[in-house]
């Protein structure tokens, strides 16, 4: 069932609104262990949200910062920093720090997949967030495409459903439509627009963001909340795009900026279609 009736739609949209909110006011510091490609922008995106980043991945100090922040995001794209990963994630575990792991890669990777179902067990994690094609391959441990792209445009949520049971975390499978999970409750989000796809970027600052939403509330409505929060920005995004002519280059600062000025219009929720079944 969608929620899109007005009622159930202000009653989410206030939910993203106060975790937004909460974000502002408490300033979490997320350590993003994250690629070179998007280290820029996962930084600027939590600034913009009004987080706090720190990009510290070398093993002799992660587990140090990681004492001293409230989330820790671990981006496969980093795959030369795994031991820093872990050893931040095994603090973060047992400081009860919410941990996201971004897949990024292990669609195409058997190395990385090992690696990261390997941090998994041996540190745990609170959300996986990833495309269609890098779920599936989590799901299935096999390849699902070459590169880091996503291809597939369906996803098995059964099997999602059982991982995350299996795993006690939240799975968001990012795609034309999202869809999140915690093993039991299953929700689809369509908020978003196809310009996000084609810039580099859109996911790692998703997780980046997801970060700071569950160090303020960590459940699945927290991610569903970020979800739609990025979808929205997006679309508003697109549309100060299209109102400029620009292309791709302009929708990625577009998209910085949206997020940047939603901080103080909060109410901007309530007046855009939030959709979670």
């Amino acid at each position: 069932m969608e929620v899109s009736d007005q009622k159930n739609t202000g009653i989410f949209a206030e939910k993203i609104a106060s975790l937004h909110q909460e974000i502002q006011n408490r300033r979490p510091l997320v350590q993003c262990i994250t690629n070179a490609v998007t280290v820029n922008d996962c930084a600027n995106i939590l600034l913009a949200a009004g987080a706090s980043p720190t990009m510290a991945h070398h093993p002799q100090e992660a587990a140090e910062i990681s004492a001293g922040c409230d989330a820790l995001v671990c981006n496969f794209g980093a795959i030369a920093d795994y031991e820093a990963m872990k050893s931040a994630a095994l603090m973060a575990t047992r400081l009860g720090h919410p941990i996201v792991i971004d897949p990024v890669g292990v669609s195409g990777s058997a190395y990385r997949r090992t690696k990261c179902i390997e941090l998994i067990k041996k540190a745990g994690a609170d959300c996986i967030r990833g495309n269609y094609s890098e779920i599936a391959a989590l799901i299935k441990n096999d390849r699902t495409v070459v590169g880091v792209d996503a291809m597939q445009q369906q996803i098995d949520t059964q099997a999602m459903q059982e991982f995350a049971r299996q795993n006690r975390l939240f799975l968001w499978a990012s795609g034309e439509t999202d869809i999140l999970t915690d093993g039991e409750r299953l929700w689809y989000c369509k908020n978003g627009d196809p310009l996000m796809a084609r810039i580099t970027g859109s996911g790692c600052m998703s997780s980046a963001l997801l970060g700071a939403f569950l160090s303020i509330e960590n459940s699945l409505e927290s991610v569903a909340a970020c979800c739609a929060f990025v979808g929205l920005a997006g679309e508003l995004a697109a549309e100060k795009t299209a109102q400029a002519q620009g292309g791709t280059m302009t929708f990625r600062l577009q998209f910085i900026d949206t997020i940047s000025l939603i901080s103080s219009q909060n109410e901007i929720f309530l007046k855009n279609k939030i959709i979670i079944p």
